[in-house]
């Protein structure tokens, strides 16, 4: 006996009575799609449509979509260079994440590292090569793209006219690197249900073949040379199998797929339909029950002739219905041009609300429960897709998400590699192994103290302690030596600066004592009397005490000036500071600059004005000497 037979939605349950509807027999399932092709139609339009469905999965793709790591048998300028290509150039997290989408909706996608070309046209007569956009634009040339697929123009050396040879030359600038993702509409998947082997065909859509054919200068210059022939042939273009990428939803090996990865909006079809369901007739009832629908009509005449009153009597006896219409939609029109006027009717009206009870038929909960349920079946936990607190409290919960979607991890990295992998043989570079680092939670807290102080302890390298914390070891260990190097500089420079310091002291306590001495000898030459200093300026500013110590001194280090006492003291340590050596000049310099950084500029500036001015006079001096002054004439 078959299970149809024995079914009871098949038949009665004993003879003669009638069986149950089947349950599966719903409108969801009569909409399924049938075909490939209606599915990536359906899976489309539901990401349109279902913002709740479309934005859970794109939670779900940024989740995952985390920061690159490289490594391998590269060095560190390696390495980076590939960093900074993937990231600042091709802006791969970028391109992964729109990828992972495409993914999540149609079930599949499909992705190509392409290299642009610069085309060029040689001439079968003497060999000359032109670029397209010049003998596509130049008269002299008369260009012609025939039916034929032959770029036919004129030499213009020789004269002749015939088809010229296609030359592409790759661009070489690494940034001209292209990652494309195909439409899934437009790929076609030749399956081996033997081996599961498969090649990819590339469905070139109608209008492109057009642009082509009317050989449009802008296609002509992109297009390959096996697009130009299969769009000439009229045939769909068939990937290398390296030239294309392929991400695919995981199935049940009893579904017959045929290299095609399954939209998840098939598999939840039947909810999503409900949901839309709710949604439609919660929209029927916003437009037609939110605002209720006022009526006016007369009121009838009240009284009872078993009382002695008048009986009970329909308006409209009394009155004439056209004009008493007249005259209710005229006092509408003047109340709403006047709100504050009075208005007056010669009969009783009463006022009625129809409809309004929109708060009673909407489905709410139904709706937030059908949507929950969507999310459920889909793998997205509502906290997620709320983006609750709630999140952090929940790190069992969130690694069982990690685990649901780990196809999706394996698969972005997968990609990540095949794109290093391809950069590697475009650009001669060394290959290197590329993933995406892992997520973390809360939870992880426990393992990273575990972790420090396995590293503390030596039981536990470096880059796998502070990789715990999301830190490269080797770039750490680069700062602290560069810290380390800095340090080195600023304590070396300081001593340099003290030893100056302290030998401008040692000169000027030498340059006192000969003062001293060379004072006592003339002294005793004169009888006591006031002989000149043999010393010059410079002598006598250097073996006076030096002016920034005794200024520093004086001041005290929380002492507070005026501008005006600031002006005063810089003019004094400018006139003070320029007979000084160089060396102790710069040092002074140096010392007031740490203790106040507004008065070593103005020093600076008094210093430059007195040099300037003895500049000019200087010069005065020596042209009047040279060319005569102003003085008598003996």
């Amino acid at each position: 006996m078959s299970f149809a037979q024995s079914n009871p939605y098949y038949q009665g349950l004993t003879s003669g009575t009638a069986g149950f509807a089947d349950p599966f027999a719903d409108m969801a399932t009569a909409q399924l799609p049938t075909t490939m092709r209606a599915a990536l139609w359906w899976s489309e339009y539901i990401w349109g449509v279902m913002g709740s469905y479309r934005m859970a999965m794109q939670r779900i793709a940024a989740y995952f979509v985390t920061e690159l790591e490289l490594n391998g048998e590269a060095d560190d300028e390696e390495l980076k260079k590939y960093k900074d290509f993937l990231e600042q150039q091709l802006h791969v997290l970028t391109f992964l994440g729109t990828l992972l989408e495409s993914r999540l909706c149609y079930g599949n996608a499909f992705a190509s590292l392409m290299v642009p070309f610069r085309r060029f046209l040689m001439s079968p007569f003497t060999g000359d090569m032109y670029p397209l956009n010049v003998v596509y634009n130049e008269p002299k040339f008369n260009f012609e793209f025939t039916g034929k697929f032959e770029f036919v123009a004129t030499c213009p050396k020789s004269g002749q006219r015939g088809a010229w040879h296609v030359i592409d030359k790759p661009k070489e600038e690494s940034d001209h690197i292209i990652m494309k993702s195909w439409s899934p509409h437009e790929i076609e998947i030749l399956h081996d249900p033997f081996t599961d082997e498969v090649a990819y065909l590339w469905r070139i859509p109608e209008d492109y073949k057009k642009l082509v054919r009317d050989g449009n200068l802008f296609h002509l210059e992109r297009a390959s040379k096996p697009i130009l022939e299969a769009i000439r042939l009229n045939v769909m273009f068939r990937f290398h199998p390296e030239a294309i990428f392929h991400m695919k939803e995981p199935t049940l090996a009893g579904i017959r797929n045929r290299g095609w990865g399954l939209p998840r909006s098939l598999v939840n079809f039947r909810q999503i339909w409900y949901v839309q369901v709710l949604r439609r007739y919660n929209e029927a009832i916003a437009m037609d029950y939110v605002i209720p629908f006022r009526v006016l009509t007369p009121a009838p005449r009240s009284g009872s002739a078993a009382t002695g009153g008048v009986p009970a009597q329909d308006p409209m006896i009394m009155h004439n219905a056209g004009d008493m219409r007249s005259q209710l939609t005229a006092m509408i029109n003047r109340r709403r041009r006047d709100p504050a006027a009075i208005q007056t009717l010669p009969f009783p009206v009463q006022y009625q609300l129809l409809g309004g009870e929109a708060n009673q038929l909407a489905p709410t909960d139904l709706i937030q429960q059908g949507t929950d349920a969507l999310l459920n079946e889909t793998g997205t936990p509502v906290e997620m897709y709320t983006g609750s607190l709630t999140l952090q409290a929940a790190p069992v919960a969130l690694r069982l998400f990690e685990s649901t979607h780990r196809q999706l991890v394996s698969e972005a990295n997968g990609f990540l590699q095949w794109v290093c992998d391809g950069i590697s043989r475009l650009m001669s570079w060394e290959k290197v192994k590329a993933t995406l680092k892992r997520v973390t939670i809360a939870d992880d807290m426990q393992k990273q103290m575990a972790a420090l102080q396995l590293m503390m302890g030596q039981q536990l390298s470096g880059t796998s302690g502070l990789s715990a914390l999301g830190f490269d070891w080797k770039s750490e260990q680069k700062r602290i030596a560069d810290e380390a190097r800095v340090q080195q500089e600023l304590q070396a420079k300081q001593q340099e600066e003290m030893e100056q310091a302290g030998f401008a002291a040692e000169i000027a306590k030498g340059q006192a004592g000969q003062q001293q001495a060379q004072g006592a000898q003339g002294g005793g030459a004169a009888g006591g009397g006031g002989g000149q200093n043999p010393a010059g300026p410079d002598a006598q500013s250097a073996m006076a005490a030096m002016p920034v110590d005794t200024y520093i001194q004086s001041m005290g280090p929380n002492a507070m000036t005026t501008p005006d006492e600031l002006q005063a003291a810089a003019g004094q340590l400018a006139q003070e500071l320029l007979g000084l050596p160089e060396g102790v000049k710069d040092s002074q310099l140096r010392t007031l600059k740490k203790f106040n950084p507004t008065l070593h500029s103005i020093v600076r500036s008094k210093l430059d004005e007195i040099r300037s001015q003895l500049k000019t006079q200087g010069g005065a001096a020596m042209q009047a000497q040279q060319f005569g002054g102003g003085g008598a004439v003996q």
